[in-house]
């Protein structure tokens, strides 16, 4: 079976934001709006099923930067992401009753807002340590991380009414010529040029009560959300990012999944059985042997582009027991070996 290639992305919503700013600001936004691959017409419907690839984000962060002439462009747009920006979601995110039943639903429903980004949370003692693990071409530049990560912490502090301060950020990409601003938003060290994103702060942000808690708008938010939600498993591209997201979980965690490994993560977030999904992969000519081919050659081949990971760990990423399964893999794909492939040769 040809699976078809899988659509990723921010949802449209989200990264208007970028236009918004500029729209704000009275300067031209059509550079940006181009850059996004939106239109007039797009932002003034719905913008719904509507996604932004994260090179195409990047393109338009650039260009925004550009027409704004002020190189922490990237900081400001982060500061101005609100509940709208992530449809149901953020609303239904705005009205939990605490900080930690907020974390856990968004843990679940985060493919509303991006399937090329997944936030894992873990408890490490009296801390929590959030690490985003990237999907398909998501580049290591410096203005695309600066917004993603910050539009993160600019929304929960948003939500929890005070200036939540992290334990340090790191962040996988060049520092910018001037990171002081960057650093003294955040109000902690920021670390660049690490392998992965991520972030760390105390475990007792969970406890924190919610502000805006408002039960009534949670259970219409809710409802709103589930019926979005409920509809991914019926979208071909939708059902086929959530499933790669689960598979690049796995890899990571050395695992070469099966379908039936993933069957009860699976119906607990898309609500069908692992018969249903069986059929319905079916329905949309989807292979779970090649998604998870998809997904290990994507990661490989961008790790080995973006990354200075060593070889083995790169391997071992993927869930590959040798190094020389990767090798074999990367010159199946590309013709190239693995060296050839991170010093720049074209495959």
């Amino acid at each position: 079976m040809n699976t078809p290639a899988v659509s990723l992305g921010f949802a449209a919503s989200y990264a208007r934001l970028v236009v918004d700013h500029v729209r704000a600001r009275d300067l031209p936004h059509q550079p940006v709006l181009a850059a996004l691959g939106l239109s007039e017409a797009d932002l003034a419907g719905d913008l719904a099923g509507h996604w932004v690839p994260a090179t195409r984000l990047c393109d338009a962060l650039h260009a925004a930067t550009a027409v704004c002439n002020d190189p922490h462009t990237a900081l400001q747009i982060a500061q101005d992401v609100r509940p709208a920006n992530m449809g149901p979601l953020g609303y239904t995110l705005i009205s939990c009753t605490g900080f930690e039943d907020g974390l856990a639903l968004f843990e679940r429903l985060q493919t509303l807002v991006c399937t090329q980004l997944r936030a894992v949370h873990q408890l490490k003692g009296d801390r929590i340590v959030s690490r985003l693990e990237t999907l398909g071409e998501v580049p290591r530049d410096t203005l695309l991380w600066t917004f993603t990560m910050a539009s993160r912490l600019a929304f929960a502090r948003w939500v929890a009414g005070r200036q939540l301060v992290p334990d340090a950020v790191w962040l996988p990409c060049p520092a910018p010529s001037d990171a002081a601003p960057l650093r003294a938003w955040y109000g902690c060290p920021v670390h660049f040029d690490a392998p992965h994103a991520s972030e760390q702060g105390p475990a007792a942000w969970l406890a924190l009560p919610n502000p805006h808690a408002d039960a009534q708008l949670h259970r219409l938010m809710s409802a709103m959300t589930d019926q979005q939600w409920s509809r991914l498993a019926q979208d071909g591209h939708r059902l086929g990012a959530v499933l790669r997201q689960h598979i690049a979980a796995r890899l990571q965690a050395g695992c070469v999944p099966l379908l039936e490994d993933l069957a009860p993560d699976l119906e607990a977030d898309l609500g069908c059985s692992l018969r249903q999904l069986q059929r319905r992969l079916a329905e949309h000519r989807l292979s779970f042997k090649d998604l998870v081919e998809q997904v290990r050659r994507e990661q490989v081949l961008h790790e080995l582009r973006h990354t200075s990971l060593p070889l083995a760990e790169v391997a071992a990423r993927a869930a590959y027991a040798e190094p020389s399964s990767m090798h074999r893999a990367v010159r199946r794909w590309t013709g190239l070996t693995p060296l050839a492939v991170r010093q720049g040769a074209v495959g």
